[in-house]
């Protein structure tokens, strides 16, 4: 069959994706470097990486100007000692809020390829991360 005049490809010449240098078709998954045939891979899985450092130390500082705060509220007897203690409270509450946000946790693509664990494929952005496991989903499923 001619694909150039508006035929079908084959099964196993289906692209499922193809960009920022990942390639996944029916038969291949291809990234920067690496290929692995899609037949092969088997237990897939997704590891998330570790939380931004700076986020958990701001919310560990928070804890402790809460526990603080609390030990100290006998001696807290003002309303604009109040408004200081959450004030001081709010200060690592946001700067750990803003670290979640600027640079979530990366997420891993596994799987066991030929009898070894390899790590398939790692991304911070989850839309992207999501987006490529769809992709080998479908391969693997058209692949059976």
């Amino acid at each position: 069959m001619d694909i150039s005049r508006g035929g079908y490809p084959p099964p196993d010449d289906v692209t499922f994706l193809d960009r920022n240098g990942i390639r996944i078709t029916g038969n291949w998954f291809a990234i920067t470097g690496r290929r692995y045939a899609v037949g092969d891979l088997s237990e897939i899985w997704t590891v998330t990486g570790p939380r931004n450092p700076l986020a958990r130390n701001a919310f560990l500082a928070a804890g402790l100007v809460a526990v603080v705060g609390a030990i100290s509220s006998p001696y807290l007897d003002t309303g604009a000692a109040w408004v200081g203690v959450l004030a001081i409270l709010a200060i690592p509450l946001s700067v750990g809020l803003i670290a979640l946000r600027i640079r979530p946790r990366p997420q891993s693509l596994w799987a066991r390829y030929r009898g070894r664990s390899e790590m398939l494929f790692e991304s911070g952005d989850a839309t992207w991360f999501f987006q490529v496991c769809r992709a080998l989903n479908r391969a693997r499923e058209q692949n059976r």
